[in-house]
């Protein structure tokens, strides 16, 4: 690829990741808020966790790719291993790889399990007269961040030990997904 073409696709690289962020975090926002409505608290909780799980584990992929090798993989595809060719397409591009799965997806997440946490707030209050706004408040989006945070933390140290598989794994689920 020359510098010039190089050089427009990072241009207007951010430009598809606002779009892309913006749509996600709509669609992942009306989804939740639907079932939050329609679901008990401890259903909603629930909900929260599995979002801020998706959360980390976009967070442990993003983080393999941004420290795998890629040698490993061209010695497979030398070997004629077909995942090996879709895990060097993505290592190549581990930095787009990294910022969807890192900022995109984790953020979104971590925005939308917020938000989801502020909605089980206000439920919590309203059936609950006895307890103090402030600290059913705190006390969810204390737990989603530190959740979150604990997660993520751990996560970190999974995906530097064992990066190439899993970028062996994604890539053979994407070419899976991918296949015609």
């Amino acid at each position: 690829m020359t510098k010039k073409r190089t050089d427009r696709k990072l241009k207007y690289w951010a430009l598809k990741v606002f779009l892309i962020s913006l749509a996600l975090t709509a669609g992942i926002s009306v989804v939740t808020g639907l079932l939050l409505d329609k679901l008990s608290v401890i259903a909603a909780i629930f909900l929260i966790f599995v979002i801020v799980l998706i959360g980390i584990v976009f967070d442990i992929i993003g983080i393999a790719f941004a420290t795998c090798d890629p040698k490993p993989f061209i010695s497979m595809a030398s070997k004629k291993i077909k995942r090996a060719r879709s895990a060097i397409i993505l290592l190549r591009n581990a930095s787009i790889v990294s910022n969807i799965c890192n900022d995109v997806m984790g953020d979104i997440c971590g925005i939308v399990s917020g938000a989801a946490g502020a909605a089980i707030a206000a439920k919590i209050i309203a059936q609950s007269h006895s307890t103090p706004e402030i600290v059913v408040t705190i006390t969810i989006s204390s737990l989603i961040a530190a959740l979150t945070v604990a997660g993520k933390a751990a996560g970190k140290k999974l995906a530097i030990s064992n990066n190439k598989q899993i970028v062996s794994f994604v890539s053979y689920v994407l070419m899976f997904l991918s296949r015609d």
